[in-house]
């Protein structure tokens, strides 16, 4: 099994049992069986004898009876984030706090003897966030910090809050919210951007210990048939700043995957003082846009909504208002920097549509967009596609959330939520992703989520809101041609056609077969820049 990058051939003549080029400009391609890379663009697609006549040198790469398509891209990843989160403790199966606990007090200590982990979820049992004493039972005056499924709730030990000088009189930060119980005492959950005043206690890993990281995790994303990434940063987690590491593997050769890098507000001024801008780079990694977080999450009940919650009277939680988020905007686009936006609940993606929207505020460089867009108001979800803003979405939170919504936002309001169908029938570009570390990184699990709107076990049986599902070529195009959109690289990336960059996925099936059901997928080859990267 190939999993290393080798050098670009000059020439490559790729055979398949069939190209699906995805390209509207040329269906008369549509039953290509081969391909003819030129120093790692797509010189030519076509059936085999004719690119073999035109270039009667070139090496073969027989794929056989594989089915070649555009290599994917996700979209939305934390990549570093999720490359680390693989070595640590993984907690999406505890069914109880106590379990959870159980399985954090047995992890092996990391930086500065902190235990790490990730995933668990409250809605597991039953909804509620753990009790205090939960995990101190467990790993008693052990240091410990374990991120919710969502990421946006942050679970510690009472050793934990001790170190961050967290105790009954500590107030809340901007943006984020302490978990107390009823004497005012800290339970040991910290709310978005209160995690940070633990996190910032945690020393950062080290650079070459996060160098091997992302190189492992890059093989894992080219078994998926994943050529590509646009990386973004959490909210609170510590790490080296990714640029210099994934620079430096990419000049060591040990980085194959095409990334879209996008930056911290936090470190907005010293972009704008090194005269960085969305789209600076090369083809492997490229400057992408200021990440903003609007809202929180759904898991964690700190969506931003119009109308409180279910059974409440909170609406979330509320990051900016309009008039300063539009502020940040603004000044970052007048250095030549997009804005992609975290907006989950219906005020904060209204508030991201009304500042984004902004033609004085367009970057010539990438589009503006909104991360998430998981409950659009109905009467704007035409308004992404009018506007010109891309709408970044995961399709796997389905499997995981369906069960919740009605609970937290109510019938009525989950009628517009993962509206993907609505939202390209409006005009909008979808850029399909995982989300990962919060959802698994599998593209199959995203394109069967959008195609059926169910889980992997088939549940809710005849699919939750049913109206809103995609086409299998509207899907693929999500993970293709949409995000090559969303990089500024339309035509250039996400397809196969004269002059794009061959960045390819071998399947073992036809994606665009109505009979193949996308769980049942598997790649077979990876070329990225014209170069084999993984083949089983």
């Amino acid at each position: 099994m190939l999993s290393s990058r080798t050098t670009t051939p000059p020439e490559l003549l790729v055979q398949a049992r069939r190209v699906r080029t995805l390209d509207p400009d040329r269906p008369a391609e549509a039953f290509a069986d081969a391909v003819l890379l030129r120093h790692g663009r797509i010189a030519a697609v076509g059936r085999r004898d004719a690119l073999r006549a035109a270039a009667p040198g070139a090496p073969l790469l027989d794929l056989g009876g594989s089915v070649l398509t555009p290599g994917f891209t996700d979209a939305h990843i934390h990549l570093t984030e999720w490359a680390l989160a693989r070595h640590e403790v993984t907690l999406d199966e505890a069914d109880t706090p106590a379990e959870a606990a159980a399985l954090a007090a047995a992890g092996r200590p990391g930086a500065g003897g902190w235990i790490r982990g990730r995933g668990w979820n409250p809605h597991r049992w039953g909804g509620a966030y753990p009790a205090a004493g939960v995990l101190d039972a467990a790993v008693g005056d052990g240091l410990v910090a374990l991120q919710s499924h969502d990421m946006h709730a942050l679970w510690v030990s009472g050793a934990a809050l001790a170190r961050a000088g967290i105790h009954a009189g500590t107030p809340d930060p901007p943006g984020g919210r302490i978990v107390r119980g009823a004497d005012g005492a800290p339970t040991g959950v910290l709310l978005e951007h209160a995690g940070q005043l633990v996190t910032a206690c945690i020393p950062t890993p080290a650079s070459g210990a996060l160098a091997d990281a992302v190189v492992e995790a890059q093989a894992a994303l080219h078994r998926l048939g994943i050529t590509g990434v646009h990386s973004l940063p959490g909210l609170a987690v510590p790490e080296p700043d990714p640029l210099p590491v994934l620079t430096a593997l990419r000049a060591e050769g040990r980085l194959a995957l095409r990334v879209l890098q996008h930056i911290r507000l936090e470190r907005l001024d010293a972009a704008l003082a090194l005269g960085l801008r969305s789209g600076f780079g090369g083809g492997g990694i490229r400057i992408g846009a200021v990440k903003y977080f609007l809202d929180g999450a759904l898991g964690s009940r700190t969506a931003w909504m119009r109308a409180p919650y279910e059974g409440a009277t909170d609406v979330g939680v509320r990051m900016y208002e309009t008039a300063d988020l539009r502020g940040h905007v603004a000044r970052a686009a007048a250095g030549g920097l997009a804005a992609v936006v975290h907006a989950i609940g219906d005020a904060a993606v209204a508030q991201a549509l009304d500042v984004l929207g902004d033609p004085a505020l367009r970057v010539a460089a990438l589009p503006h967009r909104i991360e998430h867009v998981q409950c659009c108001p109905p009467e704007r979800l035409a308004d992404a596609g009018r506007l010109g803003v891309v709408c970044s979405v995961q399709p796997a939170h389905l499997c995981t959330d369906w069960r919740v919504v009605d609970g937290h936002w109510g019938a009525a309001r989950a009628r517009g939520t993962y509206a993907f169908r609505s939202l390209a029938a409006g005009g909008a570009v979808l850029a399909f992703g995982s989300d990962a570390p919060v959802e698994p990184v599998d593209p199959r699990l995203a394109l069967h989520a959008a195609l059926t709107r169910t889980d992997r076990t088939g549940q809710p049986q005849g699919g939750w809101q049913p109206g809103e599902r995609l086409d299998r070529l509207a899907a693929l195009l999500a993970y293709t041609a949409g995000p090559a959109y969303a990089a500024g690289a339309a035509g250039v990336e996400g397809v196969i056609r004269p002059g794009a960059r061959a960045d390819l996925a071998a399947w073992s099936a036809d994606p665009l077969d109505g009979e193949v059901a996308p769980l049942e997928l598997a790649c077979r080859a990876v070329l990225v820049d014209g170069a084999v990267a993984w083949r089983d």
